[in-house]
């Protein structure tokens, strides 16, 4: 039955194989109470599949933060174990992040004011932390139902999303055993601020309805500047909506800047300079959507030319401006990734040899496979990149059918463009549909390059996966294709597979998750944990220790001493001062290791036989290869160095100075001492 609705909501497309107008007209007038009971009626069953929709998403997001802090709990018996063993569980830069909540509660004046607070009488600080990060996680995937849901319209995609998200747990989080990472925090409002622009992006929106929640992260924000700026050249985004968001991105990093105490880093960020650069080009370059086919290509080709030189240009002037050289080792570090020269750069060697920071490996493909996610994936991706080539290219040509059409007929314009409007529409992609689409292009760009990513690319995946499952026009599309398409077709695919899938997904990792939860270990580290009671017990509270970036993170967070260098890498001056400690590791006389540790003021250097002695990476890789490189020295082991490095005049400082020889003993003296460390306090004499 059709259905007249009210003026101000978009009436309901009816395919011509239902009535014809004749007959609508004829049944409206025949039943006008029965269209306004069906109307109520509809409008009920879509307040409370709404309602329900909202419930599952709640209910699936605590189940997903229970299931992960239970694996937790389960893995390290977090609620059995010492402080200082808590404490080391959080293992490299996690303590270091750790240890900023742990030093804001011991400042006299917040802990008062935390005293304050009932809820210590019920959680332990620790646990409130860890808990808020948990919490996230349900956050992060309501985030991801509720964009799946905007996409595909119905909410049974959302649920299909969040099921795809838990079963994947291996690729697509690890918050379970690296809680306090900057990604845990960050990625939970990412996933907000995405579903706020698929949702802004849908047409016809109220005023009040286009409010943003932005998560202000300048390299994430980047790609979305990225995507937005492929969307507008393209015309499959309305061109003062782009406008709109890259003034918000600008204008959220300014108030960012301003929020950190003047952070020059963010106003050198490529955010910035590529976004100005759209902005200044685009009010140039004024015709860029007129003219041929052809024509509007080269114009395309010159405007992302215009965008890039100048996107390089401001970027370089406004680092030179601020003296910002925070992030040069990351373009070190890419231009050696991608055969662009080999380097010997410490820093960019650091990543390179890491493997998070290598390819990403088959068997991630294989696991995503084994819950169907990547065939449905790559199905969803294929079909919506072929519809959006078909749009790109009809909106690029579209101008000219205008043009040839005016000249040839001499028609009204309104009527031409109505025409231009009516051929488009034989395959139509919606904005938010498309920018999804480049979103997860761009994602597994990324991921397939560095491993270290994928966790941005396999949740908008089982976003992107579970969309398509439901998506009314996807289906629409393929069973035109083999003319099978009717309105009962389509509902029966769009409900059905997405059903199955859940089907088969709960049934083959149900056993899985059982046995996840059921599998009990506990925390066992006894050397660090030695190690962070002697340091407590026998060092100065102002003592200066020196050491890898990843222990002193430790050393930081339960002993609350000062460091010589940690694992906050974004800062220039802080990598040359960890290089320098690091010369520990390398071939050098115990004075001028003495002189360089003294320089920062450290009083206790500790050495690891896990660095010393490294087998976990492959000649070439090792810490101790790559000062030996970065000092001009050849390679330890057998294999060929370059022909320019020379042998070194003095043996690897971490092995000699365990012979305890006069040359050393004069400036460094044994303190401590167990299988994994050894703690040296060095001499004060000049």
């Amino acid at each position: 039955m059709y259905i007249r609705q009210r003026k101000e909501t978009k009436p309901v497309e009816v395919s011509e194989d239902f009535l014809s107008p004749k007959e609508d007209a004829k049944l409206e007038k025949k039943l006008p109470s029965e269209g306004i009971l069906g109307c109520a009626s509809g409008r009920f069953w879509k307040i409370l599949s709404s309602a329900v929709g909202a419930t599952v998403a709640l209910c699936i997001g605590l189940l997903t933060s229970v299931y992960l802090a239970t694996l937790h709990e389960n893995d390290l018996w977090f609620s059995n174990i010492k402080e200082v063993e808590r404490e080391i569980s959080f293992r490299t830069e996690c303590g270091l992040y750790y240890s900023y909540y742990k030093q804001m509660l011991q400042a006299p004046t917040l802990l008062q004011g935390f005293h304050v607070l009932p809820i210590q009488k019920y959680l332990e600080p620790v646990y409130f932390y860890i808990y808020t990060l948990f919490g996230l996680q349900a956050v992060y995937v309501t985030a991801l139902y509720v964009t799946s849901w905007l996409l595909s319209g119905t909410w049974l995609s959302g649920l299909l999303a969040a099921l795809w998200y838990i079963t994947n747990r291996i690729d697509t989080t690890r918050v379970e055993f690296t809680i306090p990472l900057r990604e845990n925090w960050a990625l939970p409002f990412f996933a907000i601020q995405i579903a706020a622009i698929t949702y802004f992006l849908r047409p016809n929106l109220q005023p009040l309805s286009e409010v943003l929640t932005w998560q202000f992260n300048q390299f994430m924000m980047l790609l979305q500047a990225l995507v937005l700026f492929i969307l507008d050249s393209l015309d499959m985004l309305p061109a003062v909506k782009a406008t709109w968001l890259y003034g918000i991105q600008v204008s959220c990093l300014l108030l960012v800047c301003a929020l950190q105490f003047f952070n020059s880093m963010i106003l050198g960020s490529l955010l910035i300079s590529f976004n100005l650069s759209v902005l200044i080009v685009r009010k140039f370059q004024k015709n860029l959507k007129t003219g041929s086919f052809l024509t509007r290509i080269w114009k395309l080709l010159l405007h992302l030319l215009l965008v890039c030189c100048l996107t390089l240009i401001l970027n370089n002037v406004i680092k030179k401006i601020l003296n910002l050289k925070s992030d040069e080792h990351i373009f070190k570090f890419l231009k050696a990734k991608f055969g662009f020269g080999a380097t010997r750069d410490f820093d960019a060697n650091l990543y390179l040899c890491e493997e998070a920071f290598g390819l990403l490996p088959l068997s991630t493909f294989q696991r995503l496979s084994d819950t169907l996610l990547f065939h449905a994936y790559m199905f969803v991706l294929l079909v919506t990149v072929v519809t959006a080539a078909v749009v790109a290219f009809h909106n690029l040509s579209l101008m000219t059918f205008i043009d040839w059409k005016r000249i040839m007929k001499h028609c009204d314009p309104a009527s031409l463009q109505s025409e231009g409007q009516t051929r488009k529409r034989a395959v139509d992609l919606k904005p938010e549909t498309a920018y999804n689409l480049i979103h997860t292009i761009l994602f597994g760009v990324l991921a397939l390059s560095t491993m270290r990513m994928k966790y941005l690319w396999t949740s908008h995946m089982c976003v992107f996966a579970s969309f398509g499952l439901c998506s009314s026009e996807i289906w629409e599309l393929l069973l035109r294709l083999v003319h099978l398409c009717n309105p009962k077709r389509i509902w029966v695919m769009r409900y059905s597979v997405p059903v199955l899938t859940l089907l088969y997904l709960c049934c083959k990792s149900w056993p899985g998750m059982m046995d996840e939860l059921s599998e009990l270990k506990e925390f066992y580290d006894p050397d660090t944990v030695e190690l962070m009671t002697w340091i407590n017990s026998n060092t100065p509270r102002k003592a200066v220790f020196a050491g890898s970036m990843q222990l002193l993170a430790g050393v930081k967070l339960c002993t609350g001493r000062t460091l010589t260098n940690h694992p906050h890498y974004e800062d220039k001056s802080l990598r040359e001062r960890t290089q320098a400690v690091y010369q520990i590791y390398a071939k050098r006389s115990p004075e001028e290791v003495h002189a360089l540790l003294r320089s920062f003021g450290a009083d206790f250097v500790i050495l690891e036989d896990s660095i010393c002695y490294e087998r976990r990476h492959h000649r070439g890789c090792r810490l101790r290869d790559l000062l030996d490189v970065a000092n001009g020295h050849e390679m330890d082991g057998p294999g060929e160095s370059d022909p320019d490095l020379r042998p070194a005049d003095h043996p690897r400082f971490c092995e000699e100075i365990k012979r305890n020889l006069p040359s050393y003993a004069a400036h460094f003296t044994r303190v401590f001492q167990n299988k994994t460390f050894h703690v040296y306090k060095l001499s004060r004499n000049k």
